[in-house]
């Protein structure tokens, strides 16, 4: 786990503002790292954190690019 919650948030923020380009549709790591001015690497490790330990973050598999690799969303309140 990453321990940097600026960091996470920034990226947090800039899935938010992109899934919002897209009409609340999931979107690929690198328009999340663009979004966030970070290295996609760092984005990577940033969203499987906040997937995984934080939960805030959905991983969609597949999609209409698959080369793309993964589509990230922001994860649903329940």
């Amino acid at each position: 786990m990453i321990d940097n919650s600026d960091r996470h948030e920034q990226v947090f923020q800039a899935l938010v503002a992109a899934q919002r380009r897209h009409g609340g549709m999931p979107v690929h790591l690198e328009e999340i790292a663009r979004t966030a001015r970070l290295p996609k690497d760092e984005t990577h490790d940033l969203l499987d954190d906040l997937t995984q330990v934080h939960r805030r973050v959905t991983e969609l598999a597949g999609g209409d690019e698959p080369t793309l690799g993964p589509r990230f969303g922001v994860a649903p309140r329940l």
